[in-house]
């Protein structure tokens, strides 16, 4: 019944990255205001078996040498996409989501994320099943949210970036990387106006907030 929009962001969550580069210098968050390296959003609908076109796009960057510039050929993709539709009257669609994207001002690798998801909607249950499984660069920082109807998000998932030194862009980048970044299963509660009322993984329950400020309280990774 409801589509859900999909946040995916790579950032910076230092200060000063890649040799003077300007950081993101910011934690985890749900803002949707807050920069990123590289970032995708999209939005699906496990009723009606589809998905809109992923758009991917990142924030300005700053080199005190180089000047501002901004990634004007980011890339991504929603692949493998499949819709099944259950006996119990809930609906299935799993898929890959995939960006790319690099550092404008010089010469530099892309950032590579790569996301499968699987997500069960059953309304008359009131529930929205969540798994993902992300790999990629696993650097810089990333994290991927979820949205209900009324524009609220929740995390499905974070990834600290991988020890790098400030030369991380050069050390982490090169190649599209396989590196584990991030693993997720729960179950998200909506009431009848498709409205996120909290989460269930395991035995345990957690309110939206509760759950959100479990995952902005986790480390971003080390320089």
């Amino acid at each position: 019944m409801w589509p859900f929009p999909v946040n995916i962001r790579a950032f910076a969550p230092f200060k000063q990255f890649g040799g003077y580069f300007d950081g993101d210098n910011r934690g985890y968050s749900t803002s949707m205001t807050a920069t990123s390296r590289v970032a995708q959003n999209f939005t699906v609908d496990p009723a009606k078996g589809t998905h809109t076109a992923p758009n991917t796009f990142s924030s300005p960057s700053h080199h005190p040498w180089f000047g501002t510039a901004t990634a004007k050929d980011d890339r991504g993709s929603i692949t493998n996409f499949k819709s099944v539709e259950n006996k119990d009257g809930s609906n299935t669609v799993s898929f890959t989501a995939s960006m790319a994207g690099h550092l404008p001002l010089i010469p530099s690798a892309d950032i590579d994320v790569h996301t499968n998801f699987t997500l069960t909607e059953n309304d008359k249950a009131g529930t929205l099943q969540v798994k993902a499984v992300q790999t990629g660069d696993a650097f810089p920082t990333a994290e991927t949210m979820i949205g209900d109807t009324k524009g609220n998000q929740l995390f499905i998932g974070v990834s600290p970036a991988t020890a790098g030194g400030t030369l991380g862009p050069y050390e982490k980048l090169a190649g599209d990387n396989d590196r584990p970044m991030m693993t997720n299963s729960f179950t998200i509660t909506m009431d009848n106006k498709g409205v996120f009322t909290g989460v269930q993984q395991g035995d345990k329950k957690y309110t939206t907030a509760e759950w959100n400020k479990m995952y902005q309280s986790k480390p971003t990774g080390t320089q």
